[in-house]
């Protein structure tokens, strides 16, 4: 890669984006009022058990149904739902147990999920992932659907919004790595300028942590942070993972840009990538 181009991408099918943003602006709302700590959990190593902590910060009680649901990684860094995991996938909910399977919790309240791991003793070396959601249950959809009898030609929607984290199990030898592949600058459709940074993953075990991008305008000038973006993994599952880091800049002078993946939580300290480029002239 020895150079960065513009890229502008432009909205098409007004609808469809119009059905998309409704519906992420109310998972945004339930999201805001169910907190979720840690957001993922990794067993490696002497690992045993874990704790997730939910609470319910609405103003009101709430139930929700712990269930495990299996995803595969996409480019983009989203899941997609499978509804039967294959004999190639790793999966990690066979050798999890976790409780309590349902929680109903007053406002403000806390609960513990404990997850307990049971390696087998043939498990092959590899990395395996499951998802373990949260569903909300709403009973007051469920009250009206009793009471209307649901007759003739009516349909039914029960918005029952769930929030999954992964749950990884690292088991043996494996090896983290990630390399960069390309990146470009690009213009959403808000006009914010961004760098679209593709990770390809080199290794068996997933890594993760931050993206940072610098800029100064020559060698000896100093250095500022343009942009970061935290949560990033890589998961073997994908070949390459897509990223936008979005700047705080609205153009870029020629200078010399620097593009950093830094490793967090387990993989804390560790730097996976630290790459500079001459841009512009």
């Amino acid at each position: 890669m020895s150079f960065l181009q513009f890229k502008r991408f432009l909205p098409s099918l007004q609808l469809l984006l119009f059905c998309a943003l409704t519906i992420g602006a109310v998972a945004q709302e339930a999201n805001a009022q169910l907190l979720i700590s840690p957001l993922r959990v990794v067993f490696e190593g002497r690992d045993r058990a874990a704790t997730v902590i939910v609470t319910n910060q609405s103003n009101q009680a709430a139930t929700y149904r712990i269930e495990w649901q299996e995803k595969i990684a996409t480019p983009e860094g989203q899941y997609t739902d499978i509804a039967e995991a294959t004999p190639e996938m790793r999966i990690s909910s066979p050798y999890i147990r976790f409780s309590p399977r349902q929680v109903t919790l007053a406002p403000g309240e806390q609960q513990q999920v404990r997850l307990a791991l049971r390696r087998p003793a043939d498990l092959p070396t590899g990395e395996y992932r499951s998802h373990l959601a949260f569903v909300v249950i709403d009973e007051r959809q469920r009250r009206a659907a009793r009471q209307s009898g649901g007759g003739g030609s009516a349909i039914q929607v029960f918005m029952n919004l769930g929030f999954a984290i992964p749950i990884v199990v690292r088991h043996g030898p494996g090896r983290p790595a990630v390399s960069l592949a390309g990146a470009e600058l690009s213009v959403d459709e808000l006009n914010r300028l961004g760098l679209k940074v593709q990770l390809n993953q080199e290794g068996d075990f997933s890594t993760y942590g931050r993206l940072r991008v610098y800029w100064r305008q020559a060698q000896n000038t100093p250095e500022s942070e343009i942009g970061l973006l935290q949560n990033v993994a890589v998961y073997p599952d994908v070949e390459s993972r897509l990223a936008t880091v979005l700047l705080n800049q609205q153009q870029l002078p020629p200078g010399i840009l620097r593009i950093a993946f830094q490793g967090a939580d387990e993989y804390a300290g560790r730097t996976w990538i630290d790459q500079s480029f001459q841009i512009g002239n």
